[in-house]
């Protein structure tokens, strides 16, 4: 495993961070046995929410950490955040942060999910950063940092803008473009930068083919060669991948412990095979999930990313017949009421209920079609 200094906190991580959303079904005992591997493999970041497989996430590291204390071992460091935006929300969030985790305090503190410079604006004047200084000199956090999904020019006004040792973008092989220039701005002002969705929620292992091209050592795996082309940057500290089992985890350290520098001419090779295509593609947040009419949206986006991959929609049929189960229910998209929900919270800003119609046209047709034969 390879470590390295988080910004200007002088905390050495592991450049693998766990990431706490992907948890599979099973009891709290087996959930908090995968973190305990994590960690005995050399993993010290362990990254989660309130919200969180159905609130269960900080549950199930906290008891792994009741474990992880009890060893001799490395350091561990801890990551949460709160999406409040009052002193007693965000106080609250964090009490019930550190209880779930039996913790006496949290090592980075995100403020969740700032969306666009409007959001961070009105978080700063409500004093929501203000609050976590609170929190800060009262011992209960150690480090404030901001998790965000603006563009990188945007992130990078944000760093200048107020002081956060650190800052949680997702950025990946496949859409790096889209949130560079905050990577330079991080660097200068020392802020350590923490990576989500490292393998593009997914599509990079899911699509191994279309994504080749990031390779750049012999009998190397896909997944293998992202986390490799995001490890070269140096702007990175590290990156955080949503583990499910003990195969994923084991997968990720080969990586890192097989990295070897990547040449100039693979790096121009890499990046000259990206397009825009890439950017477009949802990442599989699910923020966009809470629809009033029930429909489950993130299920939908998913497969039209198939259909963007291929352009063909018997890709887009497949996945939500075969991985979803649900492709009679792509009929019930007529009843979306567009009230722009979805929109709003898409951390990309994609055209969902564009995408939406394209769902339910594409299986209408078909749907017809059958119908005549």
């Amino acid at each position: 495993m390879l470590y390295r200094t988080y910004g200007k906190t002088k905390n050495v991580v592991s450049a693998i961070g766990f990431g706490g959303m992907r948890f599979e079904e099973g009891t709290p005992e087996e959930m908090a046995e995968l973190v305990q591997f994590a960690y005995d493999s050399g993993i010290t970041y362990f990254d989660t929410a309130p919200l969180y497989c159905n609130n269960q996430s900080e549950h199930y590291f906290g008891l792994a950490f009741a474990e992880m204390k009890k060893s001799k071992g490395e350091r561990f460091f801890v990551s949460t955040k709160s999406s409040g935006k009052t002193e007693k929300k965000i106080r609250k969030d964090l009490e019930n942060s550190l209880q779930r985790m039996g913790l006496e305090y949290i090592d980075f503190y995100h403020a969740w999910c700032v969306m666009d410079w409007e959001d961070y604006c009105k978080r700063k004047s409500s004093g929501v950063f203000k609050t976590m200084e609170k929190l800060k000199e009262e011992g209960l956090i150690r480090h404030i940092c901001v998790s965000t999904h603006m563009n990188g020019k945007e992130i990078g006004n944000m760093l200048k803008e107020y002081p956060f040792d650190g800052v949680l973008i997702g950025y990946s092989a496949m859409n790096f473009s889209y949130r560079e220039a905050a990577l330079d701005v991080a660097k200068d002002l020392q802020c350590g930068v923490a990576i989500m969705n490292p393998l593009g929620g997914g599509l990079i292992p899911q699509h191994p083919d279309v994504f080749s091209f990031v390779k750049t050592q012999e009998k190397e795996s896909v997944v293998e060669a992202a986390l490799r082309f995001l490890l070269d940057d140096s702007r990175i500290t590290l990156m955080l991948v949503g583990f499910s089992n003990k195969a994923q985890i084991q997968e990720a350290i080969a990586a890192v412990d097989g990295y070897h520098p990547i040449s100039e001419s693979n790096r121009t090779r890499i990046r000259s095979n990206l397009h825009e295509t890439f950017n477009s593609m949802c990442t599989g947040c699910q923020y966009c999930n809470l629809c009033p009419q029930h429909i489950e949206i993130p299920k939908f986006m998913d497969a039209y990313n198939q259909y963007l991959l291929t352009s063909k929609t018997k890709d887009l049929e497949k996945r939500l017949t075969w991985h979803w189960g649900n492709y009679k229910d792509a009929l019930q998209l007529n009843s979306c009421l567009q009230c722009g929900a979805c929109e709003r919270n898409c951390t990309q800003k994609l055209p969902i209920i564009q995408r939406l119609q394209e769902v339910y046209h594409i299986v209408q047709k078909d749907a017809d079609t059958n119908t005549k034969k």
